[in-house]
């Protein structure tokens, strides 16, 4: 894994585990000295970004898609239970501490990037929840829910595909690759924004994301 200064175009190497190692996700703590990611599927990592020293936060357990709160405390991801399935848990850093805080109502319930509100204390994620019925192709929703696993509550009342929702840096919006009513196929080739408080949304359309599967927002330089 290598990291790119887009000011002076230089590369640098942060990671160099043996060929064929996978890494999943990269994710920027809130204060920019550290990245979390997930290296192969089952040991989440944090990679000091000045020294390239590796620490190990969870191993053993299947994980993907995490991402950090913007207090700095938690680490929200996708986990598999060897018991119970898929869920979405948290990791308390302070202590190590795993919680889960999202278990699907039924088998074969598809949800997935989750991501923290911006006041830390919910985790917003796309998921079929309420529309696994509807003849929406790749129908979703936004549903969100609080990091102690109550108050679950849908977002987003009209169906239609979702992926990589992410807040703006400063809380105001949440933008998520997704398409149009009027495009027939799934293929997240646009972005849809709304306010934090998912009102009416509207449209960035360009070919330009098709087949993307990972969306974030920079900061203002």
């Amino acid at each position: 894994m290598s990291l790119y200064d887009r000011v002076t175009g230089g590369i640098r190497k942060l990671l160099a585990d043996p060929f064929g190692v996978v890494y999943g996700a990269p994710t920027w703590s809130p204060d920019g000295t550290q990245i979390a990611l997930v290296i192969g599927n089952d040991t989440l990592v944090a990679v000091d970004v000045a020294t390239a020293a590796k620490r190990v936060l969870v191993q053993g357990h299947a994980m993907s898609q995490p991402n950090w709160s913007r207090d700095g405390s938690m680490i929200i991801m996708r986990w598999v239970s060897r018991s119970e399935g898929p869920q979405l848990r948290t990791l308390e850093l302070a202590t190590g501490k795993v919680r889960p805080i999202y278990t699907p109502e039924a088998a074969g319930e598809l949800f997935h990037g989750p991501v923290f509100m911006p006041n830390s204390e919910r985790v917003v994620f796309c998921t079929n929840r309420w529309t696994r019925d509807t003849e929406v192709l790749g129908g979703q929703a936004l549903g969100s829910v609080r990091i102690d696993g109550t108050g679950l509550k849908r977002l987003t009342d009209e169906t239609r595909y979702y992926q990589s929702p992410v807040f703006s840096p400063d809380g105001r919006y949440c933008a998520a690759l997704s398409i149009p009513p009027a495009n027939d196929a799934p293929d997240g080739g646009n972005i849809i924004v709304s306010t934090s408080g998912f009102g009416e949304p509207w449209w960035i359309p360009g070919d330009e994301y098709d087949d993307s599967s990972r969306l974030d927002w920079a900061r203002a330089i």
